[in-house]
């Protein structure tokens, strides 16, 4: 009991570091608590946050890997997944490959089809590729899902001339659009491969033949072996093990005690 909640006082005093912005302390408490016990979620999705707020994706998509590989179905991992794709894509699209930034923010809207601004970032991404009617789409699912973002309103100046919101999201030709977009926010049941079709098919804008082996990839991609995720955190920078003040020794025995 006393080992367990060791482990317990460990993850505790990460979430405070986190909390206080000492992300690399934080880490190295999560290290020690992942080291006792490997088949707890939470400690790697505290730990992914982690990585995270320090920049390192490739390690917060690791964590959350394999805290998906524990649990497939947890939401709260999923949505993680999904904005650090999008964060990827941000990275791209300040990088001019706007190529690439789209199918991060693809990836990100697959994961999670209702967040306003994954439409929007990929919407500004074919904007800039010149693919207006796939932009003028991704717009109208943001709009949807909030009509307020300002980018959208900026957005819709240059795809809508002379339009507002309402005149937009009333036109005939937007509606299969926004009641694609209704039907997959009150359906909750609806499973990944569902959103993907809801989230991306248009009259001008068929479902390629490569899209069911890309959605297959993906489910491959963040259900692979422990061993990938251990190689990949392997490989990650040395973080300072500095512990602030805090913690100490004393404050874990306490914290012990009280329990």
């Amino acid at each position: 009991a006393e080992y367990g909640q060791l482990v317990l006082t460990y993850n505790d005093f990460a979430v405070e570091c986190y909390t206080k912005g000492y992300f690399e302390e934080a880490i190295s408490l999560l290290d020690q608590a992942i080291k006792r016990e490997r088949n707890e979620k939470g400690f790697y999705i505290n730990r992914g946050d982690c990585f995270r707020m320090t920049g390192h994706l490739n390690f917060a998509l690791a964590d959350y890997q394999q805290a998906l590989e524990l649990d497939p179905q947890d939401w709260i991992t999923i949505s993680r997944i999904s904005l650090v794709h999008h964060e990827y894509g941000v990275k791209e699209y300040s990088g001019k490959r706007y190529g690439d930034a789209e199918k991060c923010f693809t990836t990100a809207i697959t994961c999670n089809g209702k967040v306003a601004q994954y439409y929007l970032s990929r919407a500004w991404a074919r904007f800039m590729q010149k693919q207006l009617p796939s932009a003028r789409a991704d717009l109208l699912r943001a709009l949807f899902l909030d009509r307020t973002v300002e980018e959208g309103v900026m957005l819709a100046a240059r795809l809508y001339p002379n339009q507002n919101i309402d005149s937009i999201l009333s036109a005939r030709s937007s509606q299969k659009i926004l009641s694609q977009m209704d039907e997959m926010v009150e359906n909750s049941e609806m499973s990944l491969i569902d959103q993907v079709y809801s989230s991306n098919t248009l009259d001008h804008e068929p479902i390629g033949e490569g899209s069911l082996e890309q959605h297959n990839a993906w489910i491959d991609n963040y259900k692979t072996s422990n061993n990938t995720v251990k190689s990949v955190l392997s490989f990650r920078p040395v973080l300072e093990r500095k512990i602030p003040g805090l913690i100490d020794e004393s404050k874990v025995k306490r914290q012990m005690r009280a329990h």
